[in-house]
């Protein structure tokens, strides 16, 4: 029907076997550009819109953005120091967490 001929549903993988999941390279991002892309096109927008605030509320977003990037700063430098720790877990799940070296 459209799925693979060499897989069938009742060919499941045995707990020891390592599973890889098959997803097409021409889809997905190998790399972190694309979400640099995606943040400067979510991001150009905002910068116009604050840009024609008063000055009061632009210096209040102003610092709750830098107040935003230290803090997620310092939970980064600290889940390299602690991968085990909340903050680690928290930053896992935010997508941000460090790279943990692969046990072989």
């Amino acid at each position: 029907m459209g799925g693979h001929h060499d897989e069938s549903p009742k060919e499941l993988p045995a707990p020891s076997q390592e599973v890889r999941l098959h997803m097409p390279n021409r889809y997905v991002s190998n790399s972190g550009w694309a979400l640099i892309w995606i943040d400067a096109i979510l991001l150009v927008p905002v910068v116009f819109g604050v840009m024609f605030l008063p000055g009061l509320l632009r210096l209040l977003i102003l610092s709750v953005g830098i107040g935003v990037a230290a803090t997620l700063g310092i939970l980064y430098a600290w889940a390299r120091v602690h991968p085990t720790s909340a903050s680690a877990h928290l930053l896992e799940l935010l997508h941000l967490a460090p790279r943990r070296p692969i046990a072989r």
